[in-house]
């Protein structure tokens, strides 16, 4: 609230399925759900994942116009940059499940985008959306079993 403040008071944009968690509430604190486009060609998209309101920004014409999707730690980049992870739990390593994967898959698979950042450095430079979907039926494919015979 006090950058919003001092920034000339911009808006706090919250996820309205995220609302509980504030400690406090404000003017500035604006709640939103589904996507919101907050500025030309950049649009706020909540999949889910991480917590119901978890958000990803798709930005049109980011890598030369091939797009851009900044995905925070709902989907993340991993260190191969060949491949991305979904949790529930990062410092607990607790999986999301293998159904809530597929959703956030199809969700952002709406954006063309070929590359992705997450929020700890991690970055997919070329066919991110391609990689997501793989990583989605690999991580719903492990989840379910279907691959523990070879475990």
């Amino acid at each position: 609230v006090e950058w919003s403040r001092r920034l000339g008071g911009v808006p706090i944009l919250v996820a309205q399925d995220d609302a509980d968690w504030l400690a406090r509430t404000d003017p500035a604190v604006q709640t939103w759900k589904t996507d919101l486009q907050i500025l030309p060609g950049i649009t706020l998209t909540q999949p889910g994942g991480h917590f119901p309101g978890s958000t990803v920004a798709h930005w049109a014409a980011g890598a030369q116009g091939r797009g851009v999707l900044l995905s925070g730690d709902t989907i993340f980049a991993n260190p191969d940059r060949t491949s991305v992870s979904f949790m529930r739990s990062y410092p607990n390593r607790i999986p999301l499940s293998g159904a809530v994967v597929q959703r956030i898959a199809d969700h952002v698979s709406r954006f063309e985008f070929d590359r992705l950042y997450n929020n700890f450095r991690g970055v997919i430079p070329v066919d991110a959306r391609a990689i997501v979907q793989r990583s989605a039926e690999r991580h719903a494919a492990w989840t379910s079993g279907a691959n523990d015979h070879l475990t």
